[in-house]
């Protein structure tokens, strides 16, 4: 057999500044033919599913581009249209292959329309017609629109948060497609959409409602009839019409696809207010992390995470660190490209006195003058040894380690989460070595962290990822929509 495979990843926060260009996504993932299969093979990613299902079976694969950046604003026309072009070209070119894989997003907002995905599933439909299957691996945090429905034959999402089953989706996605094409199977799909956008703190899968709803969705005496169900949290930090929770459910008929959506439904709004959430100031988080005798602490700047699409500058955190004389703290990271090139002008061993960080905007608190010392440079690049996307590679950019008052500040030259021990070592920080450590993340850095952490401190400041969803200026959301309004 024959199949088409592709990846075009982007969770756009619309209210970032910070366009996504070609140059975002190629600071992170940027591959074209063959060496898509080079790099993924032996991660643990969507595309390196559908790649082992295929090769055990011995199936041809035609790999077109897999492209992926750290979110912020929308993507630009150029980019956009670069790597869609490229997926296009090879669809076009193989118009006898049996099927098509894709690991989307599913909140892409490009310049120009809202449905980034949506558009380049239309397009792929039109190129092959109504009768090809496409099969597509969503992110959890998705706006599920119709256009993506009409296109797409399935929409598979990531069943977990921290999202370490993405390899799993893509081998199920994979598996899926097999059955449509070898047993002739037709799914069709029911859809709730309740007016629901909880943060992305509260849906962490391995604990509270957000887990009891998956438990619910994959009991083992569900109905035989059902093919795929998924429980989308939905991306709270965009400003988009589709914004919400979706339950999406295939079936082999209409009937249990409606039964199984409406079942579930019904679970997550009478228990919505689970979703609710009461913040950690950042001076009570770093107070309860210095009071810790067990350590390491680890705090999560969730208000400044740049897995959201925030702007990765933000110095709150550092500032109330040297208020209260913490003296063996690190932190991962703060994007500050300037002050990076001052301390490789400077050198290693040698000292620096400049301005830090909240520069992209003013939503992130303010800079901070800081003297410093210039402890190591690195070029950035690491690889993730945690359970998420294990074996692939992350990129920092150029990156300075910077002692100040104590504590250890990894600056970068990219932005990026930090969500895997791994960024501390690259940088030559034992992270099990320090009393506190500071990530920018909201829920992903639990995987590769909570079997280190003595304890774990979640704190909420200014910032375009904070978990108060009433401070972002919406005006296209469907309203009412909970929590951010009392229904």
């Amino acid at each position: 057999m024959k199949w088409i495979i592709g990846a075009f990843l982007h969770e756009t926060n619309n209210f970032s500044v910070v366009p996504t260009d070609l140059n975002a996504f190629q600071a992170q993932v940027f591959k074209t033919g063959d060496e898509i299969i080079e790099s993924a093979l032996g991660t643990k990613t969507p595309i390196s599913g559908f790649i082992d299902v295929m090769n055990k079976r011995g199936d041809r694969i035609i790999p077109t581009a897999a492209a992926s950046a750290t979110p912020s604003g929308l993507v630009t026309k150029e980019a956009y249209k670069t790597v869609a072009d490229i997926i296009l070209n090879g669809v076009s070119h193989h118009l006898d292959s049996d099927g098509i894989l894709l690991a989307l997003h599913g909140a892409m907002m490009a310049e120009g329309f809202d449905d980034g995905e949506g558009e380049l599933l239309e397009k792929i439909r039109a190129i092959v017609g109504p009768d090809m299957p496409i099969v597509a691996v969503l992110d959890l945090h998705s706006h599920i629109t119709r256009k993506m429905l009409e296109h797409a034959t399935m929409l598979v999402g990531y069943q977990k948060y921290p999202h370490t089953d993405t390899y799993e989706r893509g081998i199920e996605a994979a598996e899926l497609i097999t059955r449509i094409v070898q047993e002739a199977v037709s799914p069709v799909y029911a859809i709730e959409q309740p007016p629901i956008l909880p943060p992305c703190s509260t849906c962490n899968t391995e604990s509270g409602l957000y887990r009891s709803l998956w438990e619910e969705a994959l009991r083992p005496d569900r109905s035989y009839q059902i093919l795929s169900t998924s429980i989308f949290a939905g991306f709270p930090h965009a400003d988009h019409p589709d914004a919400g929770m979706s339950v999406l459910t295939y079936a082999m008929d209409q009937d249990t696809a409606e039964t199984e959506v409406h079942y579930l439904s019904d679970i997550l709004w009478k228990r919505r207010k689970e979703f609710l959430y009461t913040p950690t100031s950042i001076p009570h988080a770093v107070k309860q992390a210095v009071s810790c005798t067990a350590k390491p602490v680890v705090i999560s700047d969730m208000s400044d995470n740049p897995g959201g699409g925030s702007a990765n500058d933000g110095v709150e955190i550092l500032k109330e660190l040297i208020r209260q004389n913490v003296k063996n703290a690190a932190i991962s990271a703060i994007y500050d490209p300037e002050v990076v090139k001052i301390a490789e002008v400077a050198g290693i061993g040698n000292d620096i006195e400049t301005t830090l960080g909240a520069k992209t905007d003013k939503l992130h608190g303010t800079p901070i003058d800081i003297k410093a010392n210039v402890e190591n440079m690195t070029d950035g690049r690491f690889q993730y040894k945690g359970p998420m996307t294990h074996g692939a590679w992350g990129n920092l950019g150029p990156t300075a380690i910077l002692n100040i008052n104590g504590s250890r500040v990894i600056v970068t030259s990219e932005r990026i989460q930090s969500r895997d021990p791994e960024i501390f070592r690259a940088c030559g920080i034992e992270p099990t070595e320090m009393e506190i450590l500071v990530v920018k993340s909201s829920v992903h850095f639990r995987a590769g962290f909570k079997d280190i952490a003595e304890k774990i401190i979640v704190a909420d400041g200014p910032g375009l990822t904070a978990a108060d969803l009433t401070l972002l200026p919406y005006k296209r959301i469907r309203r009412p929509m909970f929590p951010i309004d009392e229904i």
